[in-house]
């Protein structure tokens, strides 16, 4: 595979996400494990639990391009597909093989777990909401609630190999839900390079509610930062109506994402995987000047 075709794949994928499939993974079966005193997920079931969800992100990215692909081209967005640098039935035949390999490896996790009805009721319910989402993001404006509802699943899925979801997750996942909610109704008008209101704003803020359980110093460091890290954003990006850069933005609240995950793991009283998470956060915005996050 060349070089230009690999970019090509990888942008197809929006690859430079994905570290942040995988923090959510991490902070949501760290935090069942605390929240149940079960034991960490072992390394085949960590293996297994990645493989599922990034092939799932990736089929949710390519299955999205290829619906969007007239869109695409009325707008002149320069995607793949309408670039011409891939085919419709090459991205088609990647969408099914992403998808199989997302189902073998949750059928195999399922075999490995106690509870295995939960993760499968979480994975079905994830994978429903990729779909939806796909379908409908065009036609309906509050679509966005559906790839709100794709963070939220994954968190369960991810707590769900483990066994039923702590209530402390089904906080988390439906924060982590609304934030993303906000960040897609930014997304909507992206092309435009419109801030129509401030109500997308307000949803991105819904992580400031983990504060109210907050008991330790680590915590309050990471939210101090992605506070920093979204408002130095906003006054670059958003603040000056002749300056506006809401692709520029978005970017930057995706990369944020890590930072939530931190705040849950700080929590959790998980130092070292608050860390890590903090760590991604850093590495994010250079993938995002290698492959486009949007």
């Amino acid at each position: 595979m060349s070089h230009a075709s690999l970019n090509t794949w990888l942008t197809l994928g929006r690859v430079s996400n994905l570290p942040t499939v995988w923090t959510n993974a991490i902070a949501a079966a760290l935090l069942a494990s605390s929240a149940t005193t079960l034991a960490p997920p072992s390394p085949l079931v960590w293996t297994l639990l990645l493989v599922a969800l990034s092939a799932l992100y990736l089929a949710g990215m390519l299955l999205n391009d290829l619906l969007d692909a007239d869109w695409d081209r009325r707008h002149q967005n320069p995607r793949p597909i309408v670039l011409g640098l891939v085919s419709h039935a090459q991205v088609r035949l990647a969408t099914l093989a992403l998808l199989l390999l997302a189902s073998l490896s949750v059928l195999g996790l399922s075999q490995l777990i106690s509870q295995p009805h939960w993760l499968l009721a979480s994975a079905g319910l994830l994978l429903l909401f990729i779909l939806a989402y796909d379908l409908l993001h065009k036609k309906y404006p509050h679509s966005v609630w559906l790839m709100g509802g794709c963070r939220s699943a994954l968190y369960l899925t991810a707590a769900a190999s483990l066994a039923m979801p702590p209530q402390p997750l089904w906080l988390c996942a439906a924060l982590l839900g609304t934030y993303i909610a906000g960040l897609t109704y930014l997304a909507r008008l992206e092309h435009r390079n419109q801030l129509l209101s401030r109500l997308p704003l307000l949803l991105m803020l819904s992580p400031l509610a983990l504060a109210a359980y907050a008991d330790n110093g680590a915590f309050w460091l990471v939210l101090l930062l992605w506070l920093g890290w979204l408002g130095w954003h906003y006054q670059r990006h958003l603040a000056n109506p002749r300056e506006r850069q809401i692709r520029a933005f978005i970017g930057a609240g995706l990369a944020a994402l890590p930072l939530f995950d931190a705040l849950v793991l700080a929590l959790a009283n998980q130092p070292l995987g608050s860390l890590l998470c903090v760590l991604v956060f850093f590495l994010l915005p250079h993938l995002q000047r290698w492959i486009k996050p949007t």
